[in-house]
C-alpha cells in the first residue's frame, strides 16, 4: 500500500451482522429522541413503522452498494464517492416505498402529517416530496458506514506516510514483466497465465508477454497468487464475494477474477467478504 492508495477494502460495512447493529442502534435513538414520524398512534404502532423503514433503508443500502461495486462504470470509484452514490439511489428507491407506507396508514384510519392522495396524478409530487425527507438522513447514514472501515485503516496508512512513495517501480531484472510495454506502466493489478504467456493488467491497460505467472508472484511482494491461473495485487481489491460455491475478487479495474478453494478462507480473512450471493 502507498501513501496516496485511497482505496478501501469493500465492504466489511455492508455485512449483514453490521447492518444488523446499526439498525438496532439507528431503531433505538429514533424511539429515545421521541421520533415518531408523524403519527398519532400507540408506541408499538411508531416502533413498527421505524423498525419498517430502517430495515427497508439498509437493505436497500446494502443492495446499492453491492451492485455498485460490481458494476464496471463504478467498481474504480473511490468508497466516498460511491457511498453517495448509493445513497442517492436508496433515496429513490426508498421514497415511493414510505410514500405507499403512509398512504397505507392513512387509508387505515392512523393520524399522520400526511394528506390521503386518491388522484394518482398527484402521487409524483407526494413521492418528490418524500424523498426530500430521507434524502438527507440516508446520504448521512451511507457516508458513516464506511467509517470503521477509514478508522481501522489510519494507523497503517500512518505506518506508510514517512516512507518515499514509489507510484511505479522498475521490474526486477530478470522478471518477465520487463517485456512489458512501458505505455502499460508498472501499476499491476492483476496478472493472468495463458498457456506460455502471461496477460498482465495495470492502469494502463493490458498486454499479453510471453512469460510464467510464477515469475510474477516471485517478483512481485504486493499481491499474491489466489488461483493457479491468476495473481492480483492486494491494493486493487475491492470487493471479495461468494457467487454459489465460488468466491470472486472485483479489482479496481472491475476485473473480476476466482479465488482456488484453498485459498478462499486465507483471503476471506484478510479482505471480508462483501456479500454473500447466490446465482
Amino acid at each position: 500500500m502507498t501513501r496516496d492508495d485511497k482505496s478501501l477494502i469493500r465492504f466489511d460495512f455492508v455485512e449483514p451482522s453490521y447492518l444488523l447493529a446499526v439498525g438496532i442502534v439507528l431503531f433505538g435513538a429514533f424511539l429515545t429522541l421521541g421520533s415518531d414520524l408523524g403519527l398519532e398512534g400507540s408506541i408499538l404502532l411508531i416502533g413498527v413503522v421505524w423498525a419498517l423503514h430502517v430495515s427497508l433503508g439498509l437493505t436497500i443500502l446494502r443492495a446499492s452498494v453491492i451492485g455498485l461495486s460490481r458494476w464496471r462504470l463504478t467498481a474504480r470509484w473511490a468508497d466516498p464517492g460511491l457511498l453517495v452514490a448509493a445513497g442517492l439511489v436508496t433515496s429513490s428507491l426508498l421514497a415511493p416505498i414510505s410514500f405507499a407506507i403512509d398512504q397505507s396508514l392513512v387509508s387505515f384510519g392512523v393520524m399522520t402529517d400526511d394528506e390521503p392522495l386518491v388522484d394518482p396524478l398527484h402521487w409524483p409530487i407526494g413521492i418528490l416530496e418524500e424523498w426530500t425527507h430521507v434524502v438527507g438522513p440516508t446520504l448521512l447514514i451511507s457516508l458513516l458506514l464506511g467509517f470503521p472501515a477509514w478508522w481501522s485503516r489510519r494507523r497503517l496508512i500512518e505506518k506508510v506516510s514517512d516512507t518515499p512513495v514509489v507510484s511505479e517501480p522498475a521490474p526486477s531484472s530478470g522478471s518477465c514483466l520487463q517485456r512489458l510495454p512501458p505505455a502499460l506502466g508498472c501499476d499491476l493489478i492483476a496478472a493472468r497465465s495463458e498457456l506460455q504467456y502471461v496477460r498482465v493488467y495495470t492502469t494502463r491497460g493490458d498486454a499479453l508477454i510471453l512469460g510464467a505467472l510464477k515469475d510474477i508472484a516471485e517478483h512481485c511482494d504486493d499481491g499474491q497468487l489466489v488461483h493457479r491461473t491468476w495473481w492480483i495485487s492486494d491494493k486493487h481489491v475491492r470487493t471479495l464475494r461468494r457467487r454459489g460455491s465460488r468466491c470472486l475478487l472485483t479489482l479496481s479495474n472491475g476485473l473480476e477474477v476466482p479465488v482456488s478453494r484453498r485459498r478462499q478462507q486465507a483471503l476471506a480473512n484478510q479482505f471480508g467478504y462483501s456479500a454473500t450471493l447466490t446465482q
